[in-house]
């Protein structure tokens, strides 16, 4: 299933029916409990890898959920 490659938990933990809702769900709780974050801290406490964390707040952006306000540079 495609949620695998997302998420690093097993796939018991998720809805199989509605995965991508389930995950959508978590970061916009996490986001409301602590205001913002970076992506790494998204990734690290949801258990997403860096590369899903980003996809989903991409999505997320595009439907005006939430709002991406700070992009820098690679060292």
């Amino acid at each position: 299933m495609i949620a695998q490659g997302f998420d690093r938990r097993p796939m018991g933990e998720l809805d199989p029916e509605n995965w991508w809702g389930d995950i959508d769900g978590e970061i916009l709780g996490w986001l409301s409990r602590h205001g913002s974050a970076t992506v790494n801290e998204l990734s690290e406490e949801l258990g997403l890898s860096e590369g899903a964390a980003t996809a989903f707040l991409a999505m997320l952006a595009r439907e005006g959920r939430v709002r991406i306000v700070q992009v820098e540079l690679a060292a």
